[in-house]
């Protein structure tokens, strides 16, 4: 047995942990910020000396024992030193060259090692060096050359077929984003313990990232901690470091709300309480009904907030307050305006719903003034001031034109949004590109929507209250002359969904086909990008090429297949009765349409249900039956436990409390916050592919049963975001490892 005080000398081999006694809050904290802290046992501190091994008095057996775990140790450590040595001189060549993906790679490679010396000499970088290594991870920058669904939509359904999920958390959140942010702030932390300050293009580039992973707690403790030292230097208290913040605190950018703009649109039943009262309480009830039904039958955490799971992102950012008391602060600190900050001022009191500040605002800055605020589609636009008398920088761009989309489309009033946009264009003499169309288009088309044109129509405001022909009014606008804009596939979705909604199902069948004949060209697209990929030494470009191109391969045949779903099940509502839809049109449909229909194909008909399964189909999933858990979400209810009590005086002139009752004598109690789950049993698809981009990497080596089994398990969160650069060597080796499975080429081609 070791005595104590010989065993006191080999604490530095065991793993630095917490003391005891630490909440877990603080504990979860720490290790959520810096989740790869956790040093290697020979790299921890030694504070106390260690015992000398060629001492007398040092046992035999224990001096065996110390020789034998240092060398264990030294033997376990060298290999990540050796890697270390090589991880901090590419990272500076890279910073070197302005290559992003490898900074991004190698700075990923640092974290996670952990070496000591490494750490200490990115701390102490020079800060023109530090600032060129912040600047390459610049979401703007790395979004196009690394994200492989930059400017895609990845709906939470799309998780069913495709591992293009993978690539996102549970929350819809791209994890590149949500890495970069993580490393980010290590990095830090890293340079605030060695004294280090950081400029005003660093806190820059931090908030982009805290928006780009739609992390709004980071945005407001890298706006509130760690750049409240500065910000009374005369360059803290200028328009850019506002605007960037309030751009990444209510997300006012396609990128920050990951191209999925119905996320954050503007509830009614997030009106009430603090800015709106209903007269009539059955609209809110209503309106709570309808909430709670969709969250019953929702199956996935997307559209949450990261930091309270417990609530919608939508409702976490639509409080009034946060908005105006940045633009308060901006006044009262002499910051000098200019238009990209009420532009985004604009959106932001749009996350709130502050229709009459948006009305105002127009007015006021640029005298853009509405005649009639009750009618929208009988109002006028009229006004706006001369731009050669207005300050240079508050004169209108195309800047302004997006603000008021976006603005007014997240609020619902999509009418006075395109007469607004038009007037625009016309008075400041500014032409409406493609993207503003796009944006307007979409939005029409979230509003008239179910459950959206639902939520107005118990609130009861016409001036929302619009159907599919308005969205097709808008497509007709845009594509017409003057105007002649080239849709893209996403415009085309919004139009085939708006004619089967409208019931015109022939013209959307020829659509379809439009749509059909677009996948097939990407089918091509990918076709050339794997080939580029086989050769002998493919670029590193070539597999991003390649995966962007399978990318939205899968998101286009997920839109098909939903157009072949809802004309199924609108055709069947309408045509069931007829002979002739059952005998032909259904038939030649499913044959048109044959490798995108749902599995299994239903239908009905006026004899019942039908359903065909499939077997030559490329199967993409499997049937499953398992236990579902919805999102949990908080609702009102009543506490029994506390009942509402009113003083009264009594007949001796005492206080007494009687309850309080309603007329039909119940009693009223106080309400609490209730947290609900739904569980059902059911059964759901299950997708066979567990990551995106992993077949395409064993297509030089056979697969082998144990591999097999691994591509079809079922997927749950996998940690990687997809993003892995591959050098000229690594690439040659995977050329040689061995023949080519034909049959993962034939399904990377056609999925």
């Amino acid at each position: 047995m070791i005595p104590s005080a010989e065993a006191n000398g080999f604490r530095h081999l065991l793993q630095r942990q917490p003391p005891l006694g630490t909440p877990p809050r603080v504990l979860a904290v720490q290790l959520r910020r810096c989740p790869h802290q956790s040093s290697p046992a020979s790299l921890a501190v030694h504070t106390k000396a260690k015992p000398n091994p060629s001492s007398p008095k040092m046992r035999c057996e224990t001096k065996r024992f110390y020789e034998t775990t240092t060398a264990r140790a030294a033997t376990a450590t060298a290999p990540s030193q050796t890697d270390s040595s090589h991880g901090l001189p590419q990272l500076l060549d890279a910073v070197k060259s302005q290559n992003s993906m490898q900074i991004l790679a190698n700075l990923k490679k640092l974290a996670r090692q952990q070496q000591p010396e490494d750490l200490r000499i990115l701390a102490d970088l020079p800060n023109a060096t530090f600032s060129e290594l912040l600047q390459c991870l610049d979401p703007v920058k790395i979004g196009p050359k690394a994200d492989v669904t930059y400017g895609l939509q990845i709906q939470s359904g799309l998780q069913q077929f495709s591992p293009l999920v993978s690539l996102v958390n549970k929350f819809g959140i791209r994890k590149l984003y949500h890495n970069t942010l993580q490393l980010m702030r290590f990095v830090l932390d890293l340079r605030v313990q060695s004294g280090r300050d950081l400029s005003l293009s660093d806190y820059i580039v931090l908030l982009r990232c805290a928006g780009a992973a739609s992390d709004i707690e980071s945005a407001k403790w890298i706006w509130k901690v760690a750049m409240k030292p500065d910000e009374k230097t005369a360059h803290f208290r200028e328009a850019l470091p506002y605007g960037e913040f309030m751009k990444a605190r209510f997300l006012t950018e396609k990128l920050y709300m990951q191209n999925n703009l119905a996320t954050y649109r503007v509830r009614p039943r997030d009106l009430s309480g603090h800015r709106k009262r209903f007269v009539d309480k059955r609209r809110l009830r209503g309106l709570e009904r309808l909430r709670l039904s969709i969250f019953a039958n929702s199956r996935t955490h997307y559209g949450r907030s990261q930091n309270q799971p417990m609530h919608d992102m939508h409702r976490v950012i639509s409080l009034w307050a946060p908005a105006r008391r940045a633009m308060g602060n901006m006044r009262k600190s002499r910051v000098a305006r200019d238009e990209a900050i009420f532009c985004t001022y604009m959106v932001a009191s749009a996350r709130a719903g502050s229709f009459r500040a948006l009305i105002r605002m127009l007015s006021r800055i640029w005298g853009i003034v509405t005649t009639d605020l009750k009618d929208h589609r009988a109002a006028e636009i009229l006004g706006g001031r001369d731009p050669l008398r207005l300050n240079p920088s508050m004169r209108p761009t195309l800047r302004l034109m997006n603000a008021v989309v976006q603005s007014f489309g997240s609020t619902g009033h999509v009418i006075l949004a395109r007469k607004l946009m038009l007037f625009i264009s016309e008075r400041f003499d500014i032409p409406i590109p493609a993207e503003t169309w796009s944006s307007l288009l979409e939005w029409t088309y979230i509003t008239a929507s179910r459950p959206v044109s639902t939520e107005w129509k118990l609130v009861g405001d016409p001036n929302r209250i619009i159907d599919a022909e308005e969205v097709l009014y808008v497509w007709d606008m845009m594509t017409a002359e003057p105007y002649g804009v080239t849709p893209n596939f996403k415009d085309m979705d919004i139009r085939v969904k708006s004619l089967i909604q409208g019931d015109r199902l022939n013209e959307a069948w020829d659509e379809m086909r439009k749509g059909c004949a677009h996948y097939y060209k990407i089918c091509e697209e990918v076709e050339t990008a794997l080939f580029e990929r086989l050769y002998p030494s493919p670029p590193p470009e070539a597999i991003t090429r390649h995966l962007r191109a399978k990318a939205r391969q899968h998101t286009t045949w997920y839109a098909i297949e939903r157009w072949c779903h809802m004309w199924l099940k609108v055709g069947s509502k309408r045509l069931r009765y007829l002979d002739v839809f059952s005998s032909r049109v259904v038939t030649d449909f499913v044959a048109e349409f044959k490798p995108f229909m749902p599995d299994p194909i239903t239908y009905q008909t006026k004899g019942g249900t039908v359903r065909i399964v499939d077997h030559s189909a490329a199967k993409r999933h499997r049937w499953q039956k398992q236990t579902v858990k919805s999102a949990p979400t908080l609702a009102r209810a009543r506490d029994l436990a506390k009942p509402r009590m009113q003083k009264v005086q009594g007949e001796n002139g005492e206080t007494i409390e009687v309850p309080v009752v309603t007329k039909s004598g119940e009693q009223v109690y106080h309400g609490k916050s209730v947290a609900l789950y739904r569980w059902t049993r059911r059964n759901v698809r299950k997708r066979l592919d567990a990551s995106f981009g992993q077949r395409e990497k064993k297509l030089f080596s056979r697969p082998g049963p144990d591999d097999q089994e691994s591509m079809e398990e079922d997927v749950g969160e996998v940690e990687d975001d997809g993003f892995e650069p591959v050098s000229m060597e690594e690439s040659r080796q995977s050329q040689s490892s061995g023949r080519l499975d034909k049959s993962l080429v034939m399904r990377s081609l056609f999925w």
